[in-house]
Order: structure tokens, then C-alpha cells, then sequence
């Protein structure tokens, strides 16, 4: 499996301040100033998916899915007023 584009999604996600755990062939994504949501992430036949089937986003298009991911999680860009 290509980890490059999970390693790329990960850093683009804590750029959001989203805390970040790899759990095997799924990233756990969280905001943390918050208890809850927890987002699991995985890929599936060239999309980024979640723990419960929805689609995030597209294996090469990082930035759009950690938008998206930040977005459902309620997180923005560190240092954005």
C-alpha cells in the first residue's frame, strides 16, 4: 500500500489542529478541543472513506479532503482568527 498519501493527508489535517493517531491501514482523526467527534479514516478503491462508509474525498486530492475533514470536525486552520 502507497502510505505517501496518507502521510500527506495526516500532515495537511494537523495543520488544522486536528490530533492524528495511524492505526494500522486507518488514520484516527479528532479534534481536540473536544471529546468527540473521532473520525476514522481509510482508504478504499482510490477514495478516503470513514469508519462508517462515507466518502471524504480522493486518493490524490489531499488538501480538498482535509478540508472536508476539518470542516466536519469543526476545526480551521491554526493561527486563523
Amino acid at each position: 500500500m502507497d502510505t505517501s498519501g496518507y502521510r500527506d493527508l495526516a500532515d495537511r489535517l494537523k495543520a488544522y489542529g486536528l490530533s492524528i493517531v495511524a492505526k494500522g491501514a486507518q488514520l484516527s482523526v479528532r479534534n481536540p478541543l473536544g471529546a468527540n467527534p473521532v473520525e476514522g479514516i481509510a482508504g478504499q478503491e482510490g477514495r478516503y472513506v470513514s469508519a462508517s462508509g462515507y466518502e471524504l474525498g480522493e486518493r490524490g486530492d489531499e488538501n480538498s479532503t482535509a478540508l472536508h475533514i476539518a470542516f466536519l470536525l469543526g476545526a480551521s486552520p491554526v493561527g486563523a482568527v
